[in-house]
């Protein structure tokens, strides 16, 4: 082989590890950009709640703050969010540790009495993404109890 074959041959494989490179960059800095949008999405919809309403996300065991548009608009914010994140994921554009990380949050929200509560009124919102609903009526069965 002579040395112009040679330094082509060099030259494809820089150009080759160089794309490559380039391409496991973008999907880390993607990812770091949708994680803080996304972040940032769930605190604004939190806050949008009176702080009493807010803490019921986190009791699993209570009774869920009483009925309103308030909640309701709030839930389904939420689960709009958790929708995209959830297609996002499907589809590989999400990184699977920072979906790991969401989907424990997800799954204990979608568990809490106010989510179980709120997702009946709110399941035909999701009709035209028949796989989501699937995915939420699926962690809610999961976690009923035996008596529910």
């Amino acid at each position: 082989m002579d040395p112009v074959q040679l330094a082509t041959i060099a030259s494809i494989l820089v150009a080759a590890l160089s794309l490559l490179f380039a391409v496991w960059v973008y999907r880390r800095q993607m990812n770091a950009q949708l994680f803080l949008e996304y972040t940032h999405r769930y605190e604004q919809i939190m806050e949008s709640l009176p702080p009493e309403e807010r803490s019921a996300r986190l009791d699993t065991t209570g009774d869920p703050p009483p009925e309103s548009t308030a909640v309701t608009t709030a839930a389904l914010r939420y689960l709009n969010l958790c929708s995209e994140e959830f297609y996002l994921w499907r589809r590989g554009y999400l990184a699977r540790d920072i979906w790991q990380i969401w989907e424990a949050e997800i799954e204990r929200t979608l568990r809490s009495p106010l989510l179980q509560r709120e997702w009946p009124k709110l399941r035909s919102e999701f009709s035209s993404y028949s796989a989501f609903a699937r995915y939420v009526d699926s962690i809610q069965r999961a976690g009923r109890s035996p008596a529910a």
